[in-house]
């Protein structure tokens, strides 16, 4: 063997020769790694631009799922709603609340105000369905079928015959009153 430095043989006896192959080193692997990403993201930008969003979304989804029953998601449900039914009427004028209810997690309905172009107050319902439930809430592996106590909990006390629930349906019977009202006269 010759008496040669080689880089980065840990034969120097100097200790500020090895300090400086050793951080050559690190130096030449991080810029071969930061390479390697940038190439990555380069040939593969759709995962950055419309897949990446996607998939984290889908894992905070399964991780991480958002129940009805969370604070501030009836709230947050009821705001929508009202925005969708609001705008879809071409922003009414004095437009107010009068009662608002959610059935099945899903179906919003409005009973609310406004002053239409001759000047009138009218009174309206409207309902809309929100769609805030990801495709992982639908999606289970383990179907167990209820047992007779629990299906008859379910009947009792479940999500539908709650009290918004009652609202909601008191609302869809008023709105068929109005409309039936409307035809006959």
């Amino acid at each position: 063997m010759s008496t040669k430095d080689y880089i980065c043989k840990f034969t120097h006896t100097d200790k500020s020769k090895k300090m400086k192959c050793i951080l050559r080193t690190l130096f030449y692997q991080f810029l071969l790694l930061f390479v390697g990403i940038s190439i990555g993201f380069i040939t593969n930008a759709e995962w950055v631009g419309w897949k990446f969003p996607i998939v984290s979304r889908s894992v905070g989804n399964i991780f991480f799922p958002i129940d009805f029953e969370d604070p501030g998601v009836l709230q947050a449900l009821y705001g929508q709603g009202q925005f969708k039914i609001y705008m879809f009427n071409n922003q009414p004028v004095d437009f107010k609340i009068i009662e608002e209810a959610m059935l099945a997690e899903e179906w919003y309905w409005l009973k609310y105000s406004y002053t239409d172009q001759k000047g009138n107050t009218r009174i309206n319902i409207e309902s809309t369905r929100i769609r805030w439930k990801p495709w992982e809430y639908y999606f289970h592996n383990d179907i167990d079928p209820m047992d007779e106590e629990a299906l008859r909990e379910y009947i009792d006390e479940g999500t539908l015959n709650s009290r918004d629930s009652d609202r909601a349906f008191r609302l869809m019977y008023e709105k068929k009153d109005m409309e039936a009202k409307k035809i006959k006269i």
